[in-house]
């Protein structure tokens, strides 16, 4: 799929991370404000905190392990943080393209990663090549 190659670097996205941030702090919240148990609402509340830590991961910025990807006629290939090598990677199945957001996963030496990508975070033709590929292979 060659018609449908892209280099992806995107920059740092606070607004992202910040809604992602309230989701789950009123996800967190929400027990307790509807007067559950206590143990359950301690259970629910941690459930909301790991999620967080889960979901900001995806997030791009300098929490996230993954740098860049590069489709082209060579496969995907990934960079992540800290690193100056590109891996082989593979496109999984729970990469996801919507309107305006890319839930972009990819699987690199066993390990799941990816990104949560809004539109704003990447040129208008990168992203439109990026939901081509997503929605063609998966």
């Amino acid at each position: 799929m060659t018609s449908f190659a892209a280099a992806i670097e995107p920059a740092a996205q606070p607004r992202l991370a910040a809604a992602v941030f309230l989701v789950h702090f009123l996800a967190a919240l929400s027990p307790w404000l509807a007067r559950s148990a206590a143990p359950l609402a301690v259970a629910l509340s941690m459930l909301a905190i790991a999620g967080f830590v889960a979901t900001l991961g995806r997030v791009p910025g300098r929490h996230c392990r993954l740098a860049t990807i590069t489709f082209d006629g060579r496969g995907c290939r990934a960079r992540l943080a800290g690193e100056l090598a590109f891996v082989p990677a593979q496109l999984s199945g729970g990469a996801r393209a919507y309107a305006a957001l890319v839930s972009l996963e990819i699987v690199v030496g066993g390990r799941r990663l990816g990104w949560l990508l809004p539109r704003a975070a990447l040129p208008p033709q990168v992203f439109r090549r990026l939901k081509a590929r997503i929605r063609l292979s998966c």
